[in-house]
């Protein structure tokens, strides 16, 4: 770390204490291009981070800059509903047609908050079911953990009340037996089942198709709302997202995530068509014009069926790389993947829920995350949490980053050696 970035660091650990934690994790940025990001001293790294998912495009991505650029020249009035959200949902219902109506919001919180309340008012029920996968995201609602009897939930952080914690219950992600039992005690009172369709706070896991067909017909013969969490795989899995790729059917989905093409935030619900329903007037104020440009120029480059084609095939060669270098080394590396989501973990078994996402080896991780990133590659610093390749991470790209990967495993051999 260099001179420059470490005065930095300093300063921050006096004045932005948040910051600099999450700095020392990664880097303080000091600026980005493609896929590679760079800190005050001008060192760049591989970026698998991915701005926790917003980065689908790669960084600065010229088609999305030069949308923002002439959105400038208009003004760009905050605090109205302008022509250019019409045209972001126009093409929102072009990418999803079994989605309508949408709002736009100006992030993810501000969609969520909408779309539970909007679940409670229309049912006139009170409950919320979720998976222990399910990202939490900045949803002070969804920040609960299981404790005693099954589907029971408590504070997860310290500020959230206990009667807050006691409205949400909590499922084991993929156990259809328990997800039963739940609805059947509660189901009168549920309002909506949320669904992380890839169980995010275990990295990544693929769900079998059978979870996703009862968690749908059972929350629906129960008079609840099944809610569907696009925020990481909207519009970065396919342009319809895990709808499309799992052919999961929510009642209210939630995006965010990479529909601002990493430029600005910006986030949206949706409602099922079929339901031809009415937001109600208690809505979020309008989204920001930037995050607005931003989003109809990304939502148009991923017309071109190429972007999703060049982001599986990266994602398959580093799957492939991980896995001949996992055995080439003798260690359990496991590396999970949907898309351009991945995530890595060192453990003895897949991880598929709460206990085997438990017995994760986070020492092992924070050791290769650390040598990756004297490296120069980037990698959450939490393990198995979900990582991200963008359109701009080319074939060379993927083969440095395997090669440090190579360089950091090795080194980890030598260091338990002496």
């Amino acid at each position: 770390m260099g001179q420059r970035n470490e005065e930095l660091l300093a300063q921050a650990r006096r004045i932005a204490p948040l910051a600099a934690r999450r700095a020392e994790d990664t880097i303080l940025l000091a600026k980005a291009q493609g896929c590679r990001v760079f800190d005050a001293d001008n060192v760049a790294y591989i970026d698998l981070f991915g701005g926790g998912g917003t980065n689908l495009l790669g960084y600065g991505n010229q088609y999305v800059l030069d949308a923002v650029r002439r959105g400038t020249s208009l003004g760009l009035g905050t605090g109205f509903h302008g022509t250019g959200e019409i045209e972001l949902v126009e093409l929102l219902e072009e990418v999803l047609p079994e989605l309508s109506p949408w709002v736009v919001t100006s992030c993810e919180n501000q969609a969520w908050e909408l779309a539970l309340r909007w679940c409670r008012r229309s049912t006139g029920r009170q409950r919320i079911v979720v998976f222990d996968g399910n990202r939490r995201g900045a949803v002070e609602a969804l920040h609960v953990a299981a404790a005693g009897p099954l589907g029971i939930s408590q504070p997860l952080v310290a500020g959230i009340t206990a009667d807050s914690a006691r409205l949400i219950r909590v499922v084991p992600w993929g156990d259809t037996e328990s997800f039963l039992t739940v609805l059947a005690e509660v189901g009168v009172d549920t309002a909506a089942v949320v669904l992380d369709p890839i169980a995010a706070q275990f990295g990544v896991v693929h769900p079998p198709p059978e979870f996703l067909r009862t968690i749908q017909e059972r929350t629906r013969s129960a008079g609840a709302l099944l809610v569907l969490d696009e925020t990481l795989t909207g519009f970065r899995l396919a342009r319809g997202g895990a709808m499309e790729v799992f052919g999961v059917e929510p009642d209210v989905a939630i995006f965010g995530g990479s529909l601002g093409g990493g430029i600005s935030p910006v986030a949206a619900v949706a409602w099922r068509r079929a339901l031809k329903i009415s937001p109600g007037d208690d809505l979020a104020p309008p989204p920001p014009p930037l995050g607005v440009l931003a989003a109809t120029a990304t939502l148009s480059v991923l017309r071109n069926d190429a972007v999703h084609q060049r982001l599986e095939e990266r994602g398959q060669q580093l799957q492939g790389g991980i896995d001949a270098l996992a055995e080439r080394s003798g260690r359990p590396l496991r590396c999970a993947r949907v898309g351009s989501i991945f995530s890595l973990a060192f453990a003895r078994t897949p991880v598929s829920d709460g206990s085997t996402f438990a017995r994760v080896d986070q020492e092992s991780w924070s050791r290769f995350a650390r040598a990756l990133r004297e490296g120069g590659v980037l990698l959450p610093s939490r393990s198995p949490a979900p990582a991200f390749l963008s359109h701009a991470h080319a074939v060379k790209d993927i083969e440095q980053v395997l090669s440090a990967m190579d360089a950091a495993l090795k080194r980890m051999q030598r260091e338990d050696e002496s």
